[in-house]
């Protein structure tokens, strides 16, 4: 497998992990992540690094995303038992 064939999977995951996420499904988030991960990886292999520090900001948004959306799910069900 080459450098191109990689980028596709990142490019298919990106684009799975967004339309997970337009859906407000958290599991969208984590795919996300881990194709932002993947991401930044290949930017560092070729040398890009201010793209791989975008990566990088964009993984921990998605960390946020995750901790915010599993915190606002927890809430409405503590609210709804009431």
């Amino acid at each position: 497998m080459n450098f191109e064939d990689i980028t596709w999977i990142f490019v298919a995951t990106s684009v799975i992990g967004n339309a997970f996420v337009i859906k407000k499904n958290v599991g969208g988030q984590w795919i996300c992540a881990i194709a932002n991960l993947g991401w930044m990886c290949f930017d560092i292999s070729i040398g890009a690094y201010s793209q791989a520090v975008l990566f990088g900001i964009y993984f921990f948004i998605c960390i946020w995303g995750v901790i915010v959306w599993s915190k606002e799910k927890e809430n409405s069900l503590i609210s709804l038992s009431d």
